[in-house]
């Protein structure tokens, strides 16, 4: 069995909005709708969770429940990773566990069925895998200001969502970290520290996350030419 745990537990305060950003509608349609919606219509996904802001759960649960993969809603930490092992933690009560779990930002709803899909063939075969972007300019390494040195670009990958796990060895990678969480920047970081194999997908330039308002600007743009 495969679930998918959709992060939307954010306030969203850098992109200015009145309400958590996703929220905001594009092309008539919540971000967080429109990202649930990708993976109703993925094949390989079972179940969904979403997690959200404890101040938002039953807006969330309005957005989403017209899916039929859709089970419950989570409520989220302090930060994304405290947010993410809470919806591991709920999936180790059930009796029946997933295999694997497929992890997304409720905010990238541009993600591609298709790299939904080869994330969980990927993820099957050796654990872990991770939807990127190759790096395709100049990147440095930096200490105080000055670069160190440059690095081999065609080794960078630049880390989208979602990134799927074997489900066992994703909850105790994060329960040998639990004090330290805030420490990771995301989930294939946490299962790296593990020990476990990650394979990298390598994924479409358009699968942004929307985070500032000129990220929204951008996902207009984007719905105007493919309506």
């Amino acid at each position: 069995m495969v679930y998918a745990i959709i992060v939307a537990a954010g306030e969203g305060k850098r992109a200015g909005f009145e309400i958590p950003k996703q929220f905001v509608k594009l092309n008539n349609k919540t971000i967080l709708r429109i990202s649930a919606e990708k993976f109703q219509q993925s094949k390989l996904i079972d179940k969904f969770l979403i997690v959200s802001h404890r101040n938002y759960v039953d807006l969330t649960e309005k957005e989403v429940k017209i899916f039929s993969k859709f089970e419950n809603v989570v409520i989220g930490g302090s930060s994304r990773q405290e947010s993410v092992y809470n919806a591991l933690l709920y999936l180790n009560k059930k009796d029946n566990k997933p295999d694997l779990v497929c992890i997304h930002d409720a905010v990238r709803p541009f993600v591609d069925i298709k790299k939904i899909d080869e994330s969980i063939y990927k993820a099957k075969e050796i654990g872990g895998a991770v939807l990127a972007e190759m790096a395709e300019n100049t990147v440095s390494q930096v200490n105080n200001g000055r670069i160190l040195k440059t690095l081999e670009r065609s080794q960078i990958y630049l880390h989208h969502t979602p990134q799927t796990f074997d489900f066992a060895k994703l909850l105790k990678a994060y329960q040998n970290v639990e004090k330290i969480l805030s420490s990771f920047t995301d989930d294939a970081s946490i299962f790296i520290h593990a020990g476990y194999e990650t394979l990298i997908v390598e994924d479409h330039k358009n699968n942004i996350k929307l985070t500032k308002k000129k990220d929204f600007e951008l996902a207009r743009c984007f719905f105007e030419l493919n309506p």
